[in-house]
């Protein structure tokens, strides 16, 4: 059963998208058999593993809203030598955009379209990754419905903790709700050892999210932007780069721990039927 592992923050310029598509190379790169799903109708993930976006078809939005398109349709390989076709990915592009009001109209659910599409994936794959748009949107709440582990990047600024407070605010009322389990976990990106600013804010991370926040920190490199403009990840363009280092690390420490089963499945029963509305976010 594979482990479901969200890519969320709310805010833009964490390396959200960056840590997604690295984070599933990775794990593919170990030999884990990989599905990536882009949520975000930026299309991001798509434009940096070299996928023309506009062009694809199906998509996420028809994962999401056409019954008749599951996502062994959708999904699609990536042909890079080291993945050795382990990494399979459904690319998303602004058609997604639409979805928040077809998924109102069309099911009597909407925030769990998601899981139920990844029911027969999940004895398919062994990870999946899901990139989710920054908002906290329906979209997202599939996600979050969808996934036993919520990762939150975190880039090196004083506003960053702030909007992380209140994302993990949410993220428990949604499990008090539901009685879904998952984990919250923490990921410090973009961080400059010798600047103070960087270490107030990984120090203040490991207050607020003590061991759930991840031993390993992503450096900020140079090496992130020129793959992104290459569209290529980073193990295959620049294996040798600390951020290249640091993905793999990050992959590692999450195969060190067993995937958490979901509570009572998926889907309606999980929720006990009852639909998620977004919580009201506070600090603590």
């Amino acid at each position: 059963m594979a482990r479901v592992i969200a890519v969320a923050n709310q805010k833009g310029g964490v390396g959200k998208t960056v840590t997604s598509l690295n984070l599933a190379a990775y794990l593919a790169r170990r030999g884990r058999r990989t599905l990536l799903i882009d949520l975000d109708p930026q299309g991001h993930c798509g434009i940096g593993l070299g996928f023309g976006i506009e062009e694809i078809h199906p998509t996420t939005y028809e994962l999401l809203i056409d019954r008749n398109v599951d996502v062994s349709a959708a999904a699609r390989p990536v042909d890079f030598a080291p993945l050795e076709g382990r990494l399979h990915f459904v690319p998303a592009n602004l058609k997604l955009s639409l979805a928040e009001r077809e998924l109102e109209r069309s099911f009597s659910l909407p925030n769990l379209v998601l899981a139920k599409k990844l029911k027969t994936a999940r004895e398919q794959y062994d990870e999946i990754v899901l990139d989710c748009p920054p908002a906290l949107s329906k979209l997202t709440l599939n996600a979050f419905l969808a996934s036993n582990m919520v990762v939150i990047p975190i880039s090196v600024g004083y506003f960053s903790i702030h909007g992380v407070r209140m994302l993990a605010e949410t993220l428990r009322d949604i499990f008090e709700e539901t009685g879904l389990d998952y984990e919250i976990r923490c990921l410090v990106t973009r961080y400059r050892p010798r600047q103070s600013v960087s270490r107030e804010v990984h120090a203040a991370a490991r207050d607020l999210f003590g061991d759930y926040c991840f031993k390993t920190i992503v450096r900020d490199s140079i090496e992130v932007e020129k793959s992104v403009g290459a569209q290529l990840p980073l193990l295959v363009y620049n294996p040798d780069s600390t951020a290249a280092q640091d993905y793999d690390a990050l992959a590692a420490e999450i195969l060190d721990q067993p995937a958490q089963a979901r509570a009572e499945g998926d889907g309606d029963e999980a929720a006990g039927g009852a639909e998620v509305a977004p919580a009201q976010m506070g600090a603590q």
